[in-house]
């Protein structure tokens, strides 16, 4: 891979995560402030970062035919897709699973528990 596309790679990522993050401070404090759930524009953010990376994966398949196979973040870091955090902002799992032309990539949201309407899961 050309060193400029590698760079690249890194960088949108990273350039979307601090964007999208750098408006929750302010939004937690009045979220809290009005007595709503503060979880909310970090979910928000961290489905964001997530969403790019899904758009790496299907950049990936674009090149190679096929996205990584495999279970874990692990398997995306060793296919060149680097900074995909093993956690989610509540301290739970982040999962891959790829395999052919599909892939998800999952949280368990805010509530930290899997199957319930605040899961954060991009497919493909």
């Amino acid at each position: 891979m050309r060193p400029c596309l590698r760079v690249l790679l890194f960088v949108v990522p990273l350039v979307a995560i601090v964007a999208a993050l750098s408006g929750c401070t302010q939004s937690e404090e009045n979220a809290v402030k009005e007595g709503l759930n503060p979880a909310t524009p970090i979910r928000k953010a961290f489905a964001t970062s997530l969403e790019v990376y899904a758009q790496q994966v299907s950049q990936r398949e674009n090149v190679s035919g096929h996205v990584p196979e495999g279970d874990g973040v692990a398997v995306l870091e060793h296919a060149g897709i680097r900074g995909i955090p093993n956690t989610d902002p509540w301290g739970n799992e982040v999962r891959y699973h790829g395999e052919g032309d599909h892939f998800t990539l999952s949280s368990a949201g805010p509530d930290g528990q899997w199957g319930t309407k605040d899961d954060i899961v991009i497919s493909k």
